[in-house]
């Protein structure tokens, strides 16, 4: 009889067990990424609230569009066309897959810099999103050159400033054969502001031009056309070293043909009230879900005017839809560990 009621007793552990597992695994499973009726993909890639591709499934400033078209992959496109490439909500980021900007070298005057702008097809109208200066940096490549990055009198009422600065070189009659991107044939620099759009310079620097070049390295005179671009750090420390390479061997069809990854980052105005809630003044808050957390922003490097929002640590999902942050997965499986034990 013992026995028998210690299996019963067992079988009843096992069964609460069981169920206590069913409803944890659901929780997660069920915590929404997009609005009730709303796609929450295009193609292979998520898209969480508040980005969407339809009417009604985005907030002001965060549509998307869903390309389909017939036996091609689905692209998820923002602004004028530029493919987004992935959204992250814990780190408040869009991937895209931007260009080069080429130009043609020499210039026509040296009394005044080559002006252009440098745009990923954003909408600038409240900030909502920018480059990212912690993901990204200002990359040129060419000759003898100065580029800049110019706050763009469209994108910002600061007045004319530089935002990053860097100069790539080249002695007379040696070839540029250094892939490090520190200044020989290539610069890089961060970038002090995020912004939607830029305005970008570039001037020629007093030098000697080589006659001729021979191999991989190219000498100055081969330079043709200089390359400006916004590259996502991380990539660029990998693969800078080959599209260096590719491009000193064919400018053009590289600045042609070459997909650039940069990093946007996105925010919400932090008196939106629709988002962010507070119990009483000087409260700290949270997000539209519970077991959600405010991260405030700092804009031009100083004010906190804009936030976002994360789900509170052991918890995951959208922060920005009611009951959007569950337990996380990590964390539920945890507890059932303790208790089997």
């Amino acid at each position: 009889m013992m026995l028998l009621s210690s299996t019963r007793s067992t079988e009843a552990k096992i069964s609460v067990l069981a169920f206590r597992l069913l409803i944890l695994t659901t929780a997660v499973a069920a915590a929404p990424v997009a609005l009730p009726g709303c796609p929450e993909t295009c193609g292979n890639i998520t898209v969480p609230y508040p980005f969407g591709t339809r009417p009604g499934c985005f907030r002001e400033g965060f549509n998307l569009t869903c390309e389909e078209t017939p036996g091609r992959r689905p692209k998820l496109l923002v602004g004028d066309g530029v493919e987004v490439v992935g959204i992250s909500l814990p780190e408040g980021t869009v991937r895209i897959h931007s260009k080069m900007l080429g130009v043609s070298l020499p210039l026509n005057t040296t009394s005044l810099p080559f002006n252009a702008s440098w745009s990923a097809g954003l909408m600038a109208t409240g900030r909502r999103l920018a480059v990212s200066t912690k993901y990204n940096r200002f990359v040129a490549m060419g000759c003898n050159l100065l580029a800049s990055l110019v706050i763009d009198s469209d994108a910002s009422d600061s007045g004319t400033s530089y935002v990053s600065v860097c100069a790539a070189l080249c002695s007379g009659g040696s070839e540029v054969s250094d892939t490090s991107c520190s200044g020989v044939g290539c610069c890089q620099t961060p970038i002090a502001l995020g912004l939607p759009s830029y305005r970008v310079q570039l001037s020629e620097l007093a030098g000697e031009q080589a006659a001729e070049s021979s191999g991989v390295g190219v000498t100055s005179a081969s330079f043709g056309v200089g390359a400006l671009f916004i590259a996502d750090q991380e990539w660029f420390s990998r693969k800078g070293p080959l599209l260096q390479l590719d491009y000193f061997g064919d400018q053009q069809r590289t600045i042609n043909t070459e997909v650039i990854p940069t990093v946007l980052e996105w925010s919400l105005d932090s008196n939106d009230r629709d988002v962010f809630w507070w119990r009483q003044p000087g409260d700290s808050g949270r997000c539209l879900s519970l077991n959600s957390i405010i991260v405030y922003i700092g804009v031009d490097g100083s004010k906190f005017g804009r936030a976002r929002c994360n789900c509170s640590k052991g918890f995951e999902g959208n922060p920005y839809i009611a009951n959007g942050c569950q337990v996380s997965q990590s964390v539920s499986f945890g507890a059932i560990v303790v208790y089997v034990i």
